[in-house]
């Protein structure tokens, strides 16, 4: 029989975590080289829209045919994809995300010229900042309530443990046999 799984308190750190999510805290992260701080907040589903929408969309220009012209067309590429991301993670909120992605992304890519290695920092907290946990929560709890499921009859079910519980005797049978 299978053993209960012991249910414990959660750690401190996980309260925290939570409070965090919670309240929305920022993290302020220093671009590298510069002056210049953002604040990365939890992000919300539009974020996690956009930066999807992005990199399936990077996904799909890089498995054409086409080849890049050299090396550093490809750098540029993913310069400009990391500018990007980068900006999503910044802007906080449907409205702004709308109204200033455009500007703002072209901002650090044109005029400030940020690389890879400058927003590597903001990239990973950035990364920290989606909730999964809830996602995966709620992916789980929903995946029972689809209708489109096949649901067994009786009889189908009760063949089926009937069908298990004879391999389970059979292997025990042939354990107990062997030794």
């Amino acid at each position: 029989m299978a053993k209960e799984p012991k249910v414990e308190q959660p750690s401190v750190q996980a309260q925290r975590t939570y409070a965090s999510i919670r309240d929305n805290d920022a993290t302020v992260v220093s671009v590298l080289g510069t002056n210049k701080k953002y604040k990365i907040r939890w992000l919300k589903n539009g974020q996690v829209d956009k930066l999807s929408r992005l990199l399936i969309r990077k996904a799909d220009t890089d498995n054409e045919d086409g080849k890049k012209d050299n090396a550093l067309d490809e750098v540029l590429e993913d310069s400009k994809l990391a500018c990007k991301a980068a900006a999503i993670y910044v802007l906080d909120g449907y409205w702004k995300l709308k109204f200033k992605y455009w500007f703002l992304w072209r901002w650090f890519y044109y005029i400030r010229q940020y690389d890879n290695m400058q927003l590597q920092e903001l990239l990973e907290t950035g990364k920290k900042k989606v909730p999964l946990g809830q996602f995966l929560m709620t992916t789980t709890s929903l995946i029972g309530a689809r209708d489109t499921l096949m649901n067994m009859r009786t009889e189908e079910a009760e063949r089926t443990l009937q069908e298990l519980a004879m391999e389970q005797q059979a292997a025990m049978e042939k354990r107990d046999s062997g030794s």
